[in-house]
């Protein structure tokens, strides 16, 4: 029978649809069940599926082999543990886990900070709780220290399984001290009147301009700021009641002048944002590098993170001065800003008792051992570990420094990143560009204190508001 035009079309029609619908069922076949991270609590590790492969996609900043040796060891210990399971290591930049997050390939377990914890998990749904696991997995939460395993909650559950601890503490250079003549106790924290007279005496100017400097901080950075807004007893921000409370409080306020004014005076450097500062403060600084490259003329310098140690050591190796740790100064009411970063499962993984078995692995003892024994780890976060010294920079000629440090007044630790404590909104206008800005605007004198943090204590408690409603 010969068709019609119009006939054809209908035929043709009818076929692309078929296709469709066949097409759109095996996709639908194809995609990954959400996992809810849900388990019996009356199980016990014998009862869970820990076996087949699972995919472990690393963030490797450096690109070295060495700094992979950690979570490679930790994927040798699992499957030691574990010999039913299998984990294939990969590494991938940071930049590219939303995509692959969005397509689907992202590893089974994967890295995360604790902002980007917040941001996977709030904006694309990809994360799989794993608080349900801990007592099937006989998890003590109690040798765990809470800086570091409450950076990894949201809402109270537990979405990312920290690897390490990360203390704010100070390096220093010990030949500025011992120039000076000064008794440096490094082991302790200095009371803040007694750092800062400290500084105020190393601090050498010469014909208006600073050519020593007691200290150099990253005023501007999430885990600096916050120490000073909370160390006078102040409370800048409250989860409970919704609100940002910066100029409304007298002693956060105390705290935010405390860090500006220790600048004007010129004992405290505003590292990485001298660039930002117009008048006469930038002629001041102006003999005073920034960065890595004033090693040689400040005393305190910011340390945070153990990843920085090789990059800060080698600063200080290459101009042959010595160099240590010591703790962060103790504001009258001590807080200890502190970060973790670690590992998050996937909520599409296919194999969820493994992934959520090898993430949580780096919680026991031999999980931390087999991370911090190796070159490229940092510091662990069980306290039955406090006490040894396997950790301290092992693969480098820095293992005697004062490790110690990073481990000495955890109870005073408060979490480091914004996003923990808020919405991802009230975190973004709290951004280190942000506050740069604003300390930049302050120190060149175009606005005043209480109106810079003024503005964005307005801007937070607006948004904060649209959000609730």
């Amino acid at each position: 029978m010969k068709h019609t035009p119009k006939r054809s079309m209908i035929i043709k029609a009818a076929v692309l649809t078929l296709i469709f619908i066949i097409t759109a069922g095996f996709i639908g076949c194809k995609q990954r069940v959400i996992q809810s991270g849900d388990v019996d609590q009356s199980l016990t590790v014998d009862d869970l599926d820990i076996r087949g492969t699972i995919t472990f996609t690393v963030n490797n900043e450096s690109g070295t082999e060495a700094e992979s040796l950690a979570p490679k060891g930790v994927v040798n210990a699992f499957m030691a543990a574990y010999p039913n399971a299998r984990v294939k290591y990969e590494e991938a930049n940071r930049t590219s886990y939303p995509t692959r997050i969005s397509a689907g390939d992202i590893g089974d377990v994967f890295w995360c900070d604790s902002n980007d914890t917040v941001n996977y998990h709030v904006t694309h749904n990809a994360l799989m709780p794993l608080d349900s696991y801990i007592k099937p997995m006989n998890i003590d939460l109690g040798e765990i220290y809470s800086g570091a395993i409450d950076a990894g909650r949201i809402d109270g559950r537990l979405y990312m399984v920290p690897r390490k601890i990360g203390e704010s503490v100070l390096i220093y250079n010990c030949d500025i001290i011992e120039a000076s003549g000064v008794d440096f106790d490094n082991t302790v924290a200095y009371d803040w009147e007694s750092f800062k007279a400290l500084c105020k005496m190393l601090t050498i100017e010469e014909n208006g301009q600073i050519i020593q400097c007691g200290a150099s901080m990253k005023v501007w950075w999430t885990p600096i700021w916050q120490m000073f807004f909370r160390g006078f007893g102040g409370k800048w921000i409250d989860n409970r009641t919704h609100r940002v409370t910066i100029t409304d409080s007298n002693e956060v306020m105390q705290g935010a002048n405390e860090m500006i004014t220790a600048i004007q005076e010129g004992w405290l450097f505003p590292e990485d944002m001298i660039g930002s500062v117009t008048g006469s403060l930038k002629d001041k600084f102006a003999k005073i590098p920034d960065g890595d490259a004033n090693v040689n003329y400040v005393c305190f310098k910011t340390f945070n993170n153990m990843t920085w140690l090789t990059r800060l050591g080698n600063a200080y190796d290459r101009l042959q001065i010595e160099w240590d740790f010591c703790p962060f100064p103790a504001f009258p009411t001590h807080n200890i800003s502190t970060d973790a970063t670690g590992y998050v499962v996937y909520n599409r993984t296919t194999n969820p008792d493994t992934a959520a078995a090898f993430a949580l692995f780096f919680l026991t003892e031999s999980g931390q051992r087999a991370y911090h024994s190796q070159t490229g780890s940092s510091v662990p976060l069980l306290k039955s570990l406090a006490d040894e010294t396997f950790w301290y920079g092992p693969g480098t000629d820095w293992t005697d420094k004062n490790y110690k440090v990073f481990v000495s007044y955890t109870d005073c630790t408060q979490p480091c990143f914004v996003s923990t404590q808020a919405p991802s909104e009230i975190a973004d206008i709290f951004s280190n560009n942000n506050m740069m800005s604003a300390i930049g605007r302050i120190l060149s004198g175009t606005v005043d204190i209480q109106t810079a943090f003024e503005k964005l204590q307005t801007q937070a408690n607006e948004k904060w508001l649209t959000i609730m409603t």
